[in-house]
Formats: structure tokens, sequence, C-alpha cells
């Protein structure tokens, strides 16, 4: 019995860590075999340490006993997840696989009836937990699947009843939430608005914002649009019906899913092409590959600080973060409390589209005021003796360069904290590597967090002749941030801290 309860307390913490990256690879068990392929080192002395248990089961002295009874121990301990970034939540669906767990114990149990031949199934179990948990996940796809149908129907029924409702909806590889939240701000203004709250960006996010959130008093829902493969924005599209379309960028990200840029851009213009006929789309056409990209002009409005189809509004001697706003040849002075010229881009799109609802300009200049960079979004936090950039919210190609152009405006020591950048697919290295060129010539210290992640980066450093001896590799974050607080005592220090790699990509988390 202390055998099984210690193997039972195993199994919990092996499970919840599996769980906990299977959350963070959103639930696709293809993406959690990958991951498992590339940390499968992680999971060796677990293996190794269960298969030796099932010997001395099989072996049954005494001396073995007592050993099990130590390896027990031990694997508790390694099970325990260690330096956690963002932890596990205990969804209905995570209590789902739990409870499946228990019943599969249960019933494997009663056919076994020998306590010994149960142990060693139950060793072999947590030897090979990663692939136990996706075959848990598997037996649970029907339920979950008619789980979700319900949800799904419930939502467009709710969203019938609102026939009046105007939904926007908003995609993109990056600036999708700062484009929302910043249109919230104006279009509140005049309308009771809802918006999809938090990461709540996929169809099952979605539908939840709907359910649960939702008012027969809303008069706009700003639907943010998340999706990392083929395929998955036609079933928002069906479910959520917008009578608009908002495209902030197009660009390299989720490519290990995507696998081609073209794949990126046809799934992300898919929300231009299946719009309603009536339906209007807004489109950043400062970005080349939604410029490039055959659309029916005539449903849309173009915005961008280069290249616009918007005569009506404009966007021009821009002094950033200062900038002139003309509408009906009236011009406006106007300072935004932003940091990194990308987001004045995303703050174009969203008064573009705020302008289209007629929210008077006033309204619309007094929301850019109180406007600050959504959390982790190129926010700077002052201090006394150094400030902080806080860019660490899903580093991008082109967010990574305007964070290094927002931190060279500052004057003071420019200190870089950075693990690079992930989901870039064949285009990882080559983009991390050009990511380092342009932060030596900007940056006057430069910090990376985890070696293996940051080797192109660090060799950018070394081609651009950089001083090698202001770069140092760590691999916890804390650490870097702590050697750049001691840095140029006398010199006010400016800290970028760019990207903060979700807990799947972490090296050294169970052990």
């Amino acid at each position: 019995m202390l055998y099984l309860i210690l193997w039972l307390i195993n199994n919990f913490l092996l499970l919840k860590y599996n769980l906990h990256i299977f959350q963070q690879n959103y639930y696709m068990p293809d993406t959690q075999l990958k991951w498992l392929i590339k940390n499968r080192y992680k999971f060796l002395l677990i293996f190794l340490i269960n298969i030796m248990q099932i010997y001395l089961i099989i072996i049954n002295n005494k001396f073995s006993l007592i050993i099990i009874l130590i390896f027990l121990i031990i694997n508790i301990y390694l099970s325990i997840e260690k330096n956690i970034i963002k932890q596990i939540v205990f969804t209905r669906r995570i209590k789902r696989l739990y409870l499946t767990n228990y019943l599969l114990l249960i019933i494997v149990y009663l056919l076994v009836k020998d306590l010994n031949k149960y142990l060693v199934i139950l060793f072999i179990i947590n030897s090979l937990s990663t692939i136990y948990m996706i075959i848990l996940n598997y037996l649970n796809i029907p339920i979950n699947n008619l789980i979700n149908l319900y949800y799904i129907n419930d939502a467009k029924k709710i969203l019938k009843k609102m026939p009046n409702l105007k939904i926007i909806a908003i995609t993109g590889s990056y600036g999708k939430t700062s484009t929302k939240n910043h249109l919230d701000a104006m279009l509140s203004s005049k309308y009771n608005t809802l918006i999809t709250p938090s990461n709540f960006n996929t169809r099952l996010g979605i539908t939840r914002t709907i359910r649960e959130y939702l008012k027969p008093t809303h008069e706009v829902f700003i639907c943010e649009i998340g999706i990392d493969r083929v395929g998955q924005i036609e079933k928002i599209i069906k479910l959520i019906n917008p009578d608009y379309a908002v495209v902030t960028a197009i660009g390299p990200q989720h490519l290990e899913t995507f696998k081609s840029i073209e794949n990126i851009t046809n799934s992300k213009m898919q929300l231009v092409n299946l719009l309603k006929t009536e339906g209007t789309s807004f489109l950043n056409l400062d970005n080349e590959y939604i410029n490039n990209y055959a659309f029916n002009k005539q449903k849309v409005i173009g915005y961008g600080l280069k290249n616009s189809l918007n005569n009506k509004l404009k966007i021009n001697n821009v002094h950033y973060p200062e900038f002139i706003l003309t509408k009906d040849k009236i011009n406006y002075e106007v300072k935004a409390n932003l940091l990194g010229e990308h987001n004045l881009i995303n703050l174009y799109g969203a008064i573009t589209i705020a302008d289209h609802f007629d929210v008077p300009i006033k309204n619309i200049i007094n929301e850019i005021k109180k406007i600050k960079n959504a959390d982790h979004r190129l926010n700077l936090i002052s201090g006394t003796d150094f400030s902080i950039i806080d860019d660490s919210y899903n580093s991008n190609p082109v967010g990574a360069k305007s964070a290094l152009k927002a931190l060279n405006e500052f004057n003071g020591l420019k200190i870089l904290i950075t693990p690079g950048m992930v989901e870039l697919g064949k285009r990882q290295a080559q983009e991390n590597y050009q990511f380092g060129l342009f932060a030596a010539s900007i940056c006057d210290y430069i910090y990376l967090i985890n070696k293996v992640q940051t080797k192109d980066i660090y060799q950018a450093l070394k081609d651009a002749k950089f001083d090698l001896t202001k770069v140092k590799i760590y691999e916890k974050f804390t650490e870097a941030m702590e050697e750049a607080k001691k840095q140029g005592v006398k010199l006010h220090k400016y800290i970028l801290i760019e990207n903060d790699l979700p807990d799947n990509y972490q090296v050294g988390r169970i052990k």
C-alpha cells in the first residue's frame, strides 16, 4: 500500500508536468510528440529508474523492496516541476484526463488482480508518461468532441438571437491584441463593446467568450482570432460570421506548424476572402505579404504609414511618439504613450476602424492619450537607477527589430536580455542571426538565455565584431537581470527584455 500511495503521488506529478506542456502545445498530439523527441533526454533518468524498479519487483526480495522505496522517493522529487513561468490551468479538459487516468488504473487492476504484476504495469506507465498521456487524450477525444460541439452550437444560437450585433474579427501574425485593445478603447466611447479576453482567441476560447460574456445589450463584438495551422480560421469564421475583417500583419510566425509563409498568408487572408458580401476589410498595407496579396480592393480600406487606400484619414509628420492626424484636411496634433513604430501601425488601424464606425475624432484623440501598451508588449517601467522595457510576450522578427529601435531612442546604457525567437521553422536560425546583427549595432551589453537556443544570435555578435566580453549566457532569466542591474553604476540603464519562452521551450524544467 505504501508503494501504491507513493506511486500515485509520482503518477500525479508526472501527469501534471506532461499535461502542463500539452496545454502549452495547444492540446496538439503531433506537437507534443515533436516536443518529446526534442526533449527526450529530460526523461531518460526517469525512464531508467522505472525500468530498474520493474527489475527489482521481479526479483522480489527484502533488499529490492527497500531499493524500490528509495527509487520511488527519488522519482517523486524528479517529477516536481522547477522554475515554472506559467502554471497549468486545471480546466475541465485537464480534469477529465485525470479522471480517465484513474478509471483506467482501476480497470487494469480489476483485470490483473495480482499486485506484483500490477506494480510492473504501473512502473511501465510512469516510464512512458508522455506517451501514456497522449493515449489518455485519444481516449477522451469522443467525449471532448461531443462537449465542444454542444458549446459551439450553443454559441451559434446566442449569436443568432442578436442580428444587430456588429462583429469585428481581427487576425494577423502579430499586432492582434494591441489593435483589439486600442479599438475597444475608441469604440467603447460610443458603443457598448465586448472583446475576447486575454488569449481567448481560439475557436473554443471565442465560444466561451460568447457563452459567458456576451449580453443582449452589446452592440459590437471585437473578436481576436489566433491560428497556428492551416484550416483553423475557416471553422472560426463559420462560428462568428463576422461583418468586418482586420488583418494586422503577416510574417514568419508558427512556421513549424504552418510549414510555409505562403500557408500563413493564405490562411490569414481567408478572413477577407470568406467575409460576407456586404462586409468590409481593414488591411495593413505596409506589410509586404498583405500588400502583395490579390485582394478585392472594393471591399477593403487599407491603412499604413507608407501605403494606404484611405484618403480620408492620414497619419503624417511622425516624430515618434508624436504625429499629426489629418481628417478632412484638418490637422490634429496627437501624442501616443506607446513605444515602437509597429505599435503606431496598430494604432493607425484602430483609428481607421473607429472612424469608419463614426466615432467622433475628439473621442478618438482622447482615447489615444490614455492608451498604453498591453502587458509585456514593449512596456516601459521607469526606475531610479534602471528602466525596463518589457517586450517579453511572443517575440517576432518585426517586433524584435522595432523593440531594438525603441531601445536606441534612449540615452543611457543599453542592455538586451533575450532567449531569441522560436516557432519560426527553417527560418529560425536566419531570423535570430539577423536579430543578433541588429542588436550588435545598438546594445552596450547583451545577455543571452540558454546557450543552445541563442547560438545563432551569439554567432551574429561574433561576426559583427561585438565585444564578446560584454556578452554573457545564462540559463536563468533572474541571473541575467541581476547582472544587468550591476552594469554602469553612474549611468542610467535601459534593459530590454525581448521574449520570455514558455515552459515547453525551457530547458531543465523537470529534473
